[in-house]
């Protein structure tokens, strides 16, 4: 993946110096919005601020092309390697010649120039002549056609009424098209290239969903396919034409009690089809056909985001997720594997423990500092499906990330492999992640939210986090904020909106409210927003504009008059070092630093109106650290010497080479003492597919070559991501390689 280059800020501090750098960035710079690939290799990728992305080893590598505008782009499509174009909202449309080095800009807003444009939902061309445009705003679509490549346009069709209709697919066979819509009664086809179009008959059923694909089969065979809604109860929309779209049938028998949104699908031939999309809750949705979209069959995949767009060539199949999530299928959608890439997500917790650093994105992507410092971040695996909310690693090594909908999961191998150790439930409201707090190494709990946020559910652990059952659950206020903190095995507190608290003495059996001391009465519906434990009796929580600490472990909370005035944001993260050092975030990207628990605060506003701040942490040596709502974590750099950052203890784990690779890889290892050591290859779902090294061995500069022959399963391994782990006494590091064959 190629790394956006690190940009160093140079900030200005008002009230106390900070040496706050960005040393983290999203691989993708900004939300790509669309997908095409022209054969297996070569592939583009557009989104907002005008950021074009190109491919030409089949995604695992991306440029970035000049597109001249900085404009959000929200459509792409190519004919050939060479014929492109994208499109705009606001009416602007690029094209290219030579494959995206160069683009022109030109405009199809004066063709309707009475319509301040506002969308741009279908961008087709069947040659480098001759291509189709959906424009207009709400209660105003219109279809625009060109036949000079895009140098000019004309109305063809129009959306125009009282209420919002608007098409979201076109396509053709020969003269014959079809364009479907948001509405029941607005399909139409076309038998001269679009010059003239009539209504299709209307569906006669309770349909009133989008339709956002459709596609020739045949000259007469036509399917389309779009959104249900499980909060409105309609289900997954499916219809056939056998006339060329005058008329269609319904087919969405096999989706009875499927409620999900399919947003864009590909068939590869007249039989075989998939359709991609978000089940409502943040997963990733797909359907299959095999049969020209009589039947379909459904299923959720195990990522932690919505899908949006698609694009295939045979059994080659890349499909775009939320905030710029790409994952690939070779085998026409029956794997699929996640390009490992950082991206615009934003980062919800960050954590430094045992000598290394954790952050883990809303959609499940985590990164390490191997060596703790947090100059350096990489990615290193995905936690899998339900958005991610808290994360917490304890000194003998095991980790935890707590995701919506009840799921927790944990790993012993520093994130090389997720287990889940508390199941999620089957989502049928907003299930959202409270906080995750352990008082030892053995008891831990968890709170979440339950039935659209107003019913609390608390879980304990007491075996280091491999069994959890249900502690308590309580009525809340109806929405969720602020986190919990353990103070020991048997004794903490949930603190939460409305000045909700809750605490424990007994492990969890019994619970009841907290003491708020000397509070202003105009804080009495405040929220918690965070807390962070200084030791086993001292804690300090934040809120909306306000602090408090505990001296009791948690009996009782003081307010503490900050004193900082002038701020307008609310009080957000919170992380705290020893016994003195602490840094609030605020939301707007103020940050507030204490160096006497509180008693005082400074203030730097250098970060307001550039970065949101979600997350934050202090790592082992004392720098602050804070993750952004768009994927950037910001923090002070620790100055190394000549010592390689990629060493810890003088163990080394190398980048094998090549990387990506086909079918064989170099691993190389550095051993400072004899140790006893093993080195495995894991699969993202954490299997062992083969043991290279299981034996004493002497110090110094080892290598060994692993080929992509499973020794485990005695069989090739197939394209994708996979993990190698070295354990060499007490260390153990990991890294990423792909196969690419």
């Amino acid at each position: 993946m190629k790394k956006i280059i690190m940009l160093i800020m140079c900030l200005s501090m008002y009230s106390f110096a900070q040496n706050l750098q960005i040393l983290s960035s999203p691989d993708f710079k900004e939300i790509m919005r669309d997908i095409t690939f022209i054969d297996v290799n070569t592939g583009w990728m557009v989104g907002n601020d005008g950021i074009i992305y190109f491919t030409s080893d089949g995604g695992q590598n991306w440029t970035e092309q000049s597109s001249g505008i900085t404009e959000d782009i929200v459509k792409t499509f190519f004919v050939d390697a060479s014929y492109g174009w994208c499109t705009t909202l606001n009416g602007i449309i690029l094209k290219t010649t030579d494959g995206g080095i160069s683009w022109s800009a030109n405009s199809f807003a004066s063709v309707i120039p009475h319509v301040a444009l506002s969308l741009c939902d279908v961008l087709k061309f069947v040659d480098q002549n001759t291509g189709f445009i959906v424009t207009g705003k709400l209660k105003q679509s219109y279809l625009l056609k060109t036949i000079d490549g895009g140098d000019t346009w004309v109305v063809k069709d129009s959306l125009v009424g009282t209420t919002n209709r608007r098409w979201y697919d076109i396509d053709f066979n020969g003269n014959s098209g079809v364009i479907v819509g948001d509405k029941k009664d607005i399909e139409k086809y076309t038998t001269d290239l679009g010059e003239t179009w009539t209504y299709s008959t209307p569906i006669s059923d309770n349909f009133f969903r989008d339709l956002k694909f459709v596609k020739f089969l045949s000259p007469t065979e036509v399917v389309t396919i779009g959104e249900g809604n499980e909060f409105s109860g309609v289900i997954v929309p499916a219809y056939k034409s056998t006339d060329g779209g005058i008329t269609w049938a319904k087919k969405n028998q096999s989706f009875a009690g499927v409620y999900d949104r399919v947003k864009d699908a590909y068939f590869k031939n007249a039989t075989d089809g998939i359709g991609i999309g978000s089940d409502g809750f943040s997963k990733a949705f797909v359907v299959n056909t095999t049969d020209g979209g009589e039947t379909w069959t459904n299923k959720v995949e195990d990522f932690a985001f919505g899908l949006q767009n698609i694009s295939g060539v045979g059994d080659l199949i890349y499909a775009l997720g939320t905030s710029s999530h790409l994952i690939i299928s070779t085998d026409f959608g029956t794997t699929w594997q996640l390009l490992p890439a950082k991206a615009p997500s934003s980062i919800n917790a960050i954590s430094f423990a045992d000598g290394k650093g954790y952050a883990v994105t809303r959609n499940g992507d985590f990164y390490i500092s191997e060596d703790g410092t947090g100059n350096l971040w990489n990615y290193f695996s995905n936690t899998g499906k339900n958005n991610s909310g808290a994360m917490v690693f304890l000194n003998n090594g095991s980790g935890f990330v707590l995701k919506e909908n009840h799921h927790i999961v944990k790993t012993t191998d520093i994130g090389t492999t997720w287990q889940t150790v508390l199941n999620p439930v089957s989502p049928s409201a907003r299930n959202l992640v409270g906080g995750i707090s352990f008082g030892d190494d053995d008891n831990g709990y968890a709170w979440f939210s339950q039935n659209d946020y107003g019913e609390y559910h608390v879980y304990k652990t007491s075996d280091g986090g491999d069994n959890w059952s249900e502690a308590q659950v309580f009525a809340g206020p109806g929405y969720i904020s602020g986190g919990i903190v353990a103070f020991d095995a048997s004794t903490a507190i949930i603190l939460g909106p409305d000045m909700y608290t809750q605490r424990t003495t007994d492990g969890g059996a019994t619970w009841n409210p907290a003491t708020l001391n000397n509070f202003p009465s105009a804080f009495s519906l405040k929220d918690f927003e965070g807390v962070a434990r200084i030791d086993g009796d001292r804690a300090i929580a934040i809120g909306d504009k306000f602090i408090c600490i505990t001296n009791d472990k948690g009996l009782n909370w003081n307010y503490m008059d900050h004193g900082v005035n002038g701020i307008d944001s609310s009080f957000y993260t919170i992380a705290f070092s020893a016994d003195t050092l602490g840094y609030i975030g605020l939301f707007d990207g103020t940050i507030l630093k204490t160096t006497d628990l509180g008693t005082t605060w400074s203030v730097d506003t250098s970060l307001v109106g550039q970065h949101y701040l979600y997350s934050s942490a202090i790592t082992e040596s004392g720098k602050a650290f804070f993750g952004t709502s768009t994927g950037y974590i910001i923090g002070e750099p620790t100055i190394l010497g000549v010592k390689d950052m990629n060493t810890v203890k003088g163990f080394t784990l190398y980048q094998n080479y090549p990387n990506p690779f086909n079918p064989s890889t170099l691993i190389k290892y550095n051993l400072p003492v004899t140790a006893h050591v093993t080195l495995k290859i894991y699969d993202v779902l954490g299997n062992e597919v083969a043991e290279l090294i299981n034996k004493d061995m002497a110090a110094g500069k080892h290598q060994i070559l692993f080929d992509s022959y499973s020794s485990t399963n005695k069989k090739q391994l197939a394209s994708g991501i996979y993990f190698y782990q070295l354990k060499a006494g007490d260390f153990v590091a990991a890294n990423k390689m792909i196969l690419l064959k």
